[in-house]
C-alpha cells in the first residue's frame, strides 16, 4: 500500500478529462476516496472521461462507490490500467464503458477481508458481514463476466491475478493495446498466483464473442459496518 500516490482530474478538452488514480483506495491509506472523486466528477462537464488506474487496491466500499459514479456519469468512461488495477481498483475499472489494457499490465480480483477485535459473536458476525459483501462484489464483476456466478465466484476465492489477454477472454476488459512501461509499486512482496481454476476459465471462454445481458442479483444492505475497515 506505499506505492507512489497520484490522484489528479485535469482537463484535456472541452470535451475530455483525464482522472489519475495511483496508489491505494479510499479508507486510512490515501485521498483517493469516494468522497474526494465524487468533488471532483460533480465539476465535470464532458463527453468523455479517460481514468488511468495503477493501484494495489484498498477499501471495498470506496471502490464500490467510485464504480457507482464512473457508471452515473453522463461522460463516455475509459479506463486505462497503467500498470495494475487490484481488489477495489479492479471493482473501480467496472464502472466504465471500456475498459484497455496493454498487453504487460495485470487485474487481480478477490474477497473482502477485514480487521476485527472481540469475542466469537464478534467475529460471527463479521464472517456474516463479509459474506455479503463477497456478494455485492460478485454482483460488480458479474455484469461484465462471460461465465457462470459459481466459476466468478470460485476466482474471488482464489484471489486471482489476471494478465491482460486473461482479462479479455473472461469479459474483464475489452481491448489489449501496445505495452507501456509499468510503474512497480513500491515495497510490494512479491504475489504468488494459486492454483485454481483460471486456466480452464480463459480458454474455455476465450472464443466467446458475444456477452449476453444478466439479471443483477439483489443484495441486501449490509448494515451495522462501521465498525469494520474493509479492504481489497
Amino acid at each position: 500500500m506505499n506505492m507512489k500516490k497520484d490522484f489528479r482530474l485535469e482537463k484535456q478538452t472541452d470535451e475530455e478529462y483525464k482522472l489519475t488514480i495511483y496508489g491505494a483506495i479510499g479508507g486510512w491509506f490515501s485521498e483517493n476516496d469516494a468522497k474526494s472523486i465524487r468533488r471532483k466528477l460533480d465539476q465535470v462537464n464532458a463527453e468523455k472521461i479517460y481514468v488511468h488506474i495503477n493501484s494495489p487496491g484498498g477499501s471495498a466500499f470506496d471502490g464500490v462507490a467510485i464504480c457507482n459514479m464512473l457508471k452515473q456519469h453522463k461522460a463516455e468512461v475509459i479506463v486505462h490500467i497503467d500498470g495494475w488495477a487490484a481488489s477495489a481498483a479492479s471493482i473501480i475499472a467496472m464502472g466504465a464503458n471500456k475498459i484497455i489494457m496493454p498487453s504487460n499490465t495485470m487485474m487481480m480480483i478477490h474477497q473482502a477481508s477485514t480487521f476485527e477485535y472481540g469475542n466469537a459473536d464478534v467475529f460471527e458476525k463479521t464472517a456474516k458481514d463479509l459474506r455479503k459483501i463477497d456478494s455485492a462484489i460478485a454482483s460488480t464483476y458479474e455484469k461484465r463476466f462471460v461465465g457462470t456466478r459459481e466459476e466468478l465466484e470460485q476466482l474471488l476465492k482464489d484471489e486471482t491475478l489476471l494478465t491482460a489477454d486473461e482479462a479479455v477472454a473472461l469479459g474483464l476488459a475489452d481491448e489489449i493495446v501496445d505495452e507501456i512501461e509499468i510503474v512497480e509499486p513500491e515495497d510490494e512482496e512479491e504475489e504468488f498466483e494459486p492454483e485454481n481454476i483460471k486456466d480452464d476459465l480463459v480458454a474455455k471462454y476465450s472464443k466467446v464473442n458475444s456477452k449476453e445481458p444478466k439479471e443483477p442479483e439483489q443484495v441486501k444492505q449490509t448494515q451495522n459496518l462501521s465498525r469494520l475497515f474493509l479492504h481489497l
